[in-house]
């Protein structure tokens, strides 16, 4: 977890998260469309975006009470991007648990196999050896170049705290 307001209240952020990730299992599972049904129960103004009512609104109607510090950590540690909401993307990165080692070793072979050189990045040049544009509906249309696809599929694997800035690390 990243650094918040300090180790105690982090500890805590932690808690309550695991609390939240608990009541969701419970009431129907922690699957992705079931998560997308909830956020959208939980966006009550409809901007897909949660904001900190309605993220306290949300956490309140699973059980849980925080303190108005810990629901700003919370915030903080779901809100990646800091405009003061969380999106849907961030909602499930915020409830996603660290890779386990066996799914780490899987993203580090696939890591491995994408990164042609050897040198620690993933660049165009190694998406391009194995990523075939051809088959690419707006290629095809014409909607956009061979190089535009390759870079917005390179962009997808920056996350949302990426820099889009054309390399990719582990």
């Amino acid at each position: 977890m990243s650094q918040l307001y300090g180790v105690g209240l982090n500890i805590e952020v932690g808690k309550i998260n695991n609390q939240f990730k608990m009541q969701i299992q419970k009431r129907g599972g922690i699957g992705i469309r079931s998560l997308g049904v909830l956020f959208r129960r939980m966006d009550n103004n409809g901007n897909k975006k949660l904001d900190q009512a309605e993220f306290t609104e949300a956490l309140a109607a699973y059980g849980l009470f925080p303190k108005i510090v810990e629901i700003q950590a919370l915030m903080k540690f779901y809100d990646v991007d800091g405009d003061g909401n969380i999106t849907y993307e961030e909602f499930i990165r915020g409830l996603r648990d660290p890779l386990g080692e066996r799914r780490l070793a899987m993203v580090e072979k696939a890591f491995a196999l994408i990164d042609r050189s050897g040198n620690g990045t993933i660049a165009i040049d190694d998406i391009d050896a194995i990523y075939d544009v051809s088959q690419n509906q707006d290629f095809i249309d014409g909607r956009k170049t061979r190089d535009e696809i390759l870079q917005e599929f390179l962009n997808g694997f920056d996350g949302m705290r990426g820099n889009n800035d054309g390399t990719v690390t582990k």
